[in-house]
């Protein structure tokens, strides 16, 4: 059971996060406008991004949806994608449906579009607090529409243009003729005003992860595993270092909203060394609370969101204390990692 003590204590692996400011984007600095397009400045490289992801989950049905937006302003042009799946998949063609563009033309406005591609419509009924997303292939026999209501306010990560935002999905899902009640919770993201290269990076996998039981319990946090837990990459990348790997996080619990100070993280990994299977987790929030946690896979898929990293997209559930938390987790691949690891288990 987590644990009070009297006052914050600030860090180096997480600065600025504190209970009034939240990494330095405090909640008030969010405004409606940043649910819509952000200006690019002059000096601004072809990679200046801004990007849109929302999705679902049916723990149930061991079903999960993705529906990820990246806008590209300076170039005028966007990638979307749906990818929507049921339990342990091999590759993204594995999935139940899957339906990805990389270069479509960039709308003017997001408050309201259609990407006919895909035939998706995205809408902001409320900007920052509710937003409606359907979807139309009647060739293929899928369609759905969600509704999202914030379970919370958005929260603010470090660098003060990117937020995140659990979120209550409401709707129906029509998989090639089944149809299936979407009722659950998922955490959107939201970024803009900076670049984002495609570069390979020489990093071991990180991993984005989310969990969620109602309004009142939600964590989200971005880390590496910890060296000391010793990862089976450990010694043979030089960051990051032990104690060094939490990027950012927050932990929202009765009724407060705390940063995430230290997350004690190890990956359990397939026979492979590679794909991911669980989580074995341990959160200290900024006033010294600690939280065990254990996630346990049950519905995954890889994507190539580009061609030099792979995304593990992992509907998880956690236990916390005799109670249970859905989220999706993230564990990124860059080429070193994977070839590697692969290569090691082959010789």
């Amino acid at each position: 059971m987590s644990k009070d003590v009297p006052s914050p204590v600030a860090t180096v692996t997480n600065p600025g996060w504190t209970t009034s400011g939240l990494a330095g984007s405090p909640i008030s600095s969010l405004q409606p406008q940043d649910e819509y397009l952000h200006p690019v400045p002059a000096t601004a490289g072809y990679a200046w991004t801004e990007t849109s992801y929302w999705g679902f989950c049916v723990p149930e049905h061991d079903l999960m949806a993705e529906i990820y937006l990246w806008f590209h302003p300076a170039l005028g042009t966007m990638s979307a994608g749906v990818l929507l799946w049921r339990g342990m998949q091999p590759t993204s063609l594995a999935c139940d449906y899957v339906h990805h563009h990389h270069f479509l033309p960039m709308p003017e406005d997001i408050s309201h579009y259609f990407i006919e591609a895909l035939g998706l419509e995205i809408q902001i009924l409320d900007p920052l607090k509710s937003a409606r997303i359907a979807l139309q292939d009647p060739e293929r026999n899928v369609s759905f529409e969600v509704t999202f209501t914030g379970a919370l306010p958005p929260l603010g990560r470090p660098n003060g243009n990117h937020l995140v935002q659990p979120m209550h999905a409401c709707g129906s899902l029509n998989l090639y003729g089944e149809k299936i009640t979407i009722d659950g919770y998922f955490m959107r993201d939201r970024s803009w005003g900076a670049e984002r290269h495609e570069t390979p990076r020489d990093l071991p996998p990180i991993t984005w992860m989310t969990g969620i039981i109602d309004q009142s319990w939600s964590f989200h946090l971005v880390a590496f595993d910890d060296p000391a837990l010793g990862p089976e990459w450990a010694g043979r990348f030089s960051n990051p270092k032990a104690g060094e790997n939490l990027i950012w996080g927050y932990l929202h619990e009765a009724g407060r909203t705390t940063s995430i100070r230290a997350a004690r993280k190890r990956t359990l990994r397939e026979s492979d060394g590679v794909t991911p299977r669980g989580f074995e987790l341990e959160i200290e929030d900024e006033y010294g609370r600690v939280l065990p946690l254990r996630g346990i896979i049950t519905a995954r898929a890889p994507w190539a969101t580009w061609q030099n990293v792979v995304v593990y997209y992992s509907l998880t559930r956690w236990e916390i204390d005799g109670r249970v938390a859905w989220g999706d987790c993230q564990d990124i691949h860059y080429n070193r990692f994977v070839h590697e690891s692969t290569n090691r288990r082959q010789t």
